[in-house]
């Protein structure tokens, strides 16, 4: 008897989780908060490394860590496009705010996958890849 109990409220619950996903389908697309892009607030530079300067500019913070990750040092990456003073966060999605249209946005698309994409190192061209590639679709 408990197996037929649960094997319904499994049933239930799966069918729920459809409904709601169809739903969610239907709706209108309407921007909310979450995909506007937010530039850092109360902006002290001095806690901030430069790592590197190009198309973006590359910065790096690192802030003591707690008992959750047992004291190491949390370490966060943002970036400024060249000649503005907003920062943001180091994402691909903020990358592709900031260059929505374009052969930027599509080296974007085509080059990078992950977040941690845009922080790979090239050592050939001795950059970070986010940089050369920025570059090489306008070179200034």
């Amino acid at each position: 008897m408990k197996t037929f109990k649960f094997s319904i409220i499994l049933f239930a619950l799966i069918l729920s989780k459809s409904l709601v996903q169809a739903r969610s389908f239907n709706t209108q697309f309407s921007p909310s908060a979450q995909d506007s892009l937010v530039a850092l607030k109360n902006l002290r530079i001095s806690d901030y490394k430069v790592l590197e300067r190009g198309a973006i500019i590359i910065y790096e913070r690192q802030r003591p860590g707690n008992k959750l990750n047992l004291f190491k040092p949390i370490v966060t990456h943002y970036f400024s496009v060249k000649g503005s003073d907003q920062v943001y966060l180091l994402t691909l999605e903020n990358l592709k705010k900031i260059y929505r249209s374009g052969k930027h946005f599509d080296v974007l698309d085509a080059r990078f996958r992950t977040d941690s994409d845009l922080l790979v190192y090239d050592a050939i061209h001795q950059q970070y890849r986010i940089n050369y590639y920025l570059s090489t679709v306008d070179p200034a």
